[in-house]
């Protein structure tokens, strides 16, 4: 009898377990960053420090591909921010005209960053640095 209330208690336990690790990936899935649709052009504004770049029109698609890559399925961030103002505002425009607004960061030394739409994310770390130099390129 013994053996038995131990084995239905390891099954219970091993399902609830099982249960709540399956929840937990939907939950983070639900946390990624998606772009709404295709992206028809992006244009990329200096802010703050980088306010004397101006704005540049990213319409090549192995460059709309940079900033993609360093956003898309981007997980949400809980890591503390400086109130400094975003380096660049990006301007994403779809292919049926609708627009998101995103705020942009990042720290060459760390190879690291962070964007900020609808919540605070992490860019994608392996990204990073090929953004960065893109970035850069318009100084």
């Amino acid at each position: 009898m013994k053996k038995i209330s131990l084995v239905i208690l390891f099954l219970t336990f091993s399902f609830n377990s099982l249960l709540l690790v399956s929840c937990s990936e939907e939950k983070q899935s639900e946390k990624s960053f998606q772009f709404a649709g295709e992206i028809q052009k992006i244009v990329v504004v200096g802010k703050g420090v980088n306010r004397e770049l101006g704005a540049h029109t990213v319409d090549k698609e192995a460059e709309i591909n940079i900033i993609k890559n360093a956003m898309q399925n981007a997980s949400i961030t809980s890591k503390k921010h400086t109130d400094e103002g975003a380096l660049f505002e990006i301007e994403v425009i779809f292919e049926d005209n609708s627009k998101k607004i995103v705020d942009l960061w990042y720290y060459p030394s760390e190879k690291v960053g962070r964007f900020y739409t609808d919540a605070m994310y992490a860019l994608n770390s392996q990204a990073v640095p090929e953004l960065i130099e893109f970035l850069e390129s318009f100084e």
